[in-house]
């Protein structure tokens, strides 16, 4: 019972990520904007020396922990989802990547198989096999659990 919540969490949470890729990219972008100054330390014997550009090569290269949301949501490790999005998206056919980025930019699965001419079950099939592969993907990259820790112990 346990690993079916996991899996029901692992979906549900790979599916707010995909509804809410642009606002992961903005809120990712402002965190990457913000500017100020910044203590690093030298090797020349002045620990704390102002470089404000040293700080921000720094801010740059790594990676953000989370990003708040407009709706208040915490995304924990928004790159590295980001990634996983932007590979899903690599990875599946053009006509396929078109229809889900249609759907996943706030259309329902009728305007999406109106604007990609294809019926309305052939886009919740996409829709399925994508969140599928999604999902894997977000598991082989650690940000996901489809069991429990407890279980693969037993």
């Amino acid at each position: 019972m346990k690993m079916r919540d996991a899996r029901k969490n692992a979906y549900r949470i790979v599916e707010k990520i995909l509804r809410s890729q642009q606002a992961i990219e903005l809120a990712v972008a402002e965190a990457r904007a913000m500017k100020g100054g910044g203590h690093t330390g030298g090797s020349t014997g002045n620990a704390f020396v102002s470089d404000p550009t040293a700080q921000q090569a720094v801010r740059m290269v790594s990676e953000l922990a989370a990003v708040t949301l407009d709706d208040g949501w915490v995304v924990r490790r928004p790159e590295k989802w980001l990634r996983v999005v932007h590979r899903l998206y690599d990875e599946c056919p053009e006509t396929e990547s078109k229809a889900m980025r249609y759907y996943y930019g706030g259309h329902s699965a009728v305007e999406t198989g109106l604007y990609c001419a294809m019926d309305e079950s052939t886009v919740y099939r996409i829709r399925q096999e994508f969140r599928h592969m999604a999902t894997e993907l977000a598991c082989q990259c650690g940000l996901v659990r489809v069991a429990s820790a407890d279980e693969m112990r037993a």
